[in-house]
């Protein structure tokens, strides 16, 4: 962890929600280096600068990345590889640099940009998957906060091509924040965490959607619902744009976990049929044992 502070500039493209909160984490934690924003909207870059988020701020791709020992590249998934294609030209061999990311996807991901730095040649830039799990439905540099990560998990996805040093560095990076490291393969983390965040996301978008065309003449359901619609649609409420790249990005792991869903509901639809209220309370007591366990896990009430 105290390696971090070795480090004399981070560079975080996108000062966002995730972004932010990074660099109020960093400056929370004691990080002497300096933290620059870079990004395209100037205007944003200027709030992130205000809230004390980074250091300087520049849309200067070449002034932003001179000097940085690692770069955190907080933007949508699919424009990673687009982002590490520009730092390529830009930089070229003329400084060693580590890359890392804080999407919600990784195969696809790490496998282009891994592809990606091998055909250009690029000896003294190396990339290292990464995926906080933290984050609101609430967006931008507004809603950053120095304590988002803390307690955190952070998946880290190194393959067989993953430097060490810069493995170690990126794991540094989220212990000194207070997140908590974990290492999976690309792979295995699209698996789990498509089935523990992207498909409870999906459904949550379906059911508010169902929910909303659901009316007689005079009402709508919409009209009635109360806290269980809100608890169980919180997070639809979520980026679009950023849903809409993780769904596309982990399309054919959240393809065989709807045929999953769609599996249990048809079994469910067959016993409310057949009356088969024992069954039916079972279900649901799994459901409510699975949840308490793991209200109790989380801390949550």
């Amino acid at each position: 962890m105290g390696q971090i502070q070795q480090l004399r500039r981070i560079t975080i493209w996108g000062v966002g929600l995730i972004g932010g909160s990074l660099g109020l984490a960093l400056k929370k934690n004691g990080f002497q280096g300096q933290r620059v924003g870079l990004g395209r909207n100037i205007g944003r870059l200027e709030k992130a600068l205000q809230s004390d988020a980074v250091d300087v701020v520049t849309t200067e791709m070449a002034e932003g990345l001179r000097g940085s020992d690692l770069v955190v590249l907080s933007t949508p998934v699919e424009l990673v590889p687009a982002f590490v294609q520009h730092i390529v030209e830009v930089v070229g061999s003329q400084q060693s640099m580590v890359l890392t990311d804080v999407g919600s996807t990784k195969s696809v991901l790490v496998r282009t940009v891994e592809a990606l730095l091998r055909e250009n040649g690029s000896d003294t830039l190396s990339f290292v998957g990464a995926h906080p799990m933290a984050g609101s439905h609430e967006t931008g540099v507004s809603a950053a906060q120095a304590t988002l990560f803390e307690n955190a998990t952070c998946i880290l996805t190194p393959t067989e091509n993953t430097d060490p040093d810069s493995l170690q560095r990126v794991k540094n990076l989220w212990d000194f924040v207070g997140a908590v490291p974990h290492l999976l393969s690309p792979e295995t983390h699209d698996l789990l965490i498509g089935a523990a965040s992207h498909l409870p996301h999906l459904i949550a978008s379906l059911l508010a959607n169902t929910v909303a065309n659901v009316e007689t003449e005079q009402h709508k359901a919409l009209d009635f619902t109360a806290t269980g619609f809100r608890d169980s649609t919180r997070i639809a409420a979520g980026s679009p744009d950023l849903w809409t790249g993780i769904f596309t990005q982990n399309r054919d792991v959240l393809l065989s976990l709807i045929d999953d869903i769609v599996e249990n509901l048809i079994e469910f639809k067959t016993l409310l049929q057949m009356d088969d209220l024992a069954e039916i309370e079972r279900v649901l007591l799994d459901a409510q044992v699975i949840v308490e366990k793991r209200k109790k896990v989380l801390g949550g009430s």
